[in-house]
């Protein structure tokens, strides 16, 4: 969570993807934008839910508002947010005029992320280490909601697996142990006051049990989507909770098989990636999370070839999915 968030806006779909490896292996969160309107308009939203950004990277030349417009812009809002520009077609007067309009700094197309990134050092985050708002602060301590977080475990194939499951499955935080078919053994869901208690409770308490090798933790997070899109969603969703009447416990329990399916995806789509997953047929879970993977789903279905089934459809279909990885899983009398 204390990662820096860096804001990158340019039409370029190749040099945002690029920026965002190279920013991720320098320590930095990237939420990039095609365009100014779509920026402002996820400035605003990362503000407003506790997640403020802390550096803005644009371009000049962008396809609905000059970038050097943009930069005033945020200024006018946001006169402490660091904001740097680049483009590939500025001249002797372009950092010139850049200062002139508070911004922090200015790059010549093309460059590195490590040029980049020696810029973003030398400017100060106006959060520090400050990573919510004083309001989303107060909103979160008034509704107190626990925090959650899968977590992947590889055991050591010489024990046996079952003394270790027996374990983890009445371990307090622990809602759900699932053995799984992968390159990892057994996937966790737990639940605890906050993700640093989670961390401090999967170094001491879980690391303690014999034959675990080691353990991904993989924070849940609320998905940042529109407020619209949300008011959507909940319309649906309740709707749709009426006509079935089962709660999550007894959807996991029916007579399907089902599997865990992590996706890692480019940031920009998540909201299109997130609206079309929530309500698919056969998807039990649909979380946002943080880090390597984006979304976790819980997928349902009668086999696992129809699963296998969806999980190629979704990964063909759907714009901005990277990479999927999915994890079986299985009765241990049947691993």
């Amino acid at each position: 969570m204390d990662t820096a968030k860096v804001l990158l806006i340019d039409d370029e779909r190749a040099l945002r993807r690029n920026l965002s490896v190279g920013l991720m292996q320098g320590g930095y969160e990237t939420v990039p934008c095609p365009d100014g309107f779509s920026a402002l308009n996820t400035l605003e939203m990362y503000t407003e839910r506790g997640m403020p950004i802390d550096y803005v990277v644009t371009d000049i030349y962008l396809p609905d508002i000059d970038g050097l417009k943009l930069l005033k812009v945020i200024k006018s809002r946001y006169p402490d947010l660091p904001v740097f520009v680049m483009s590939g077609y500025g001249d002797e007067s372009t950092p010139t005029i850049v200062e002139k309009e508070s911004g922090n700094g200015y790059l010549d197309k093309p460059f590195t992320a490590e040029q980049l990134i020696q810029l973003l050092r030398g400017a100060k985050s106006p959060w520090g280490a400050v990573r919510i708002t004083p309001e989303a602060a107060l909103a979160a301590e008034t509704q107190k909601e626990l925090s959650s977080a899968y977590i992947l475990l590889t055991l050591d194939d010489r024990r046996p697996y079952d003394e270790a499951y027996r374990t983890l499955y009445f371990m307090d935080k622990v809602l759900y142990c699932d053995a799984v078919i992968g390159d990892r053994h057994i996937v966790l869901l737990v639940q605890s006051s906050s993700p640093v208690e989670i961390v401090r409770w999967a170094q001491s308490d879980l690391m303690k049990v014999d034959g675990i090798l080691s353990a991904d933790i993989v924070e849940v997070i609320k998905p940042m989507i529109s407020d619209a899109t949300r008011s959507i969603i909940r319309t649906v969703e309740n709707t749709l909770e009426k006509e079935k009447g089962l709660n999550d416990k007894q959807r996991r329990l029916g007579k399907s098989v089902s599997s865990y399916v992590m996706l890692e995806i480019e940031p920009e789509y998540f909201e299109d990636i997130y609206k079309r997953l929530y309500f698919m047929e056969d998807v039990v879970y649909c979380d946002a999370t943080h880090g390597t993977y984006g979304i976790v789903l819980l997928i349902q279905s009668p086999t696992f070839d129809l699963i296998k089934k969806r999980v190629t459809e979704i990964s063909r279909n759907i714009d901005g999915i990277l990479k999927v990885k999915q994890y079986q899983i299985m009765n241990l009398l049947e691993m």
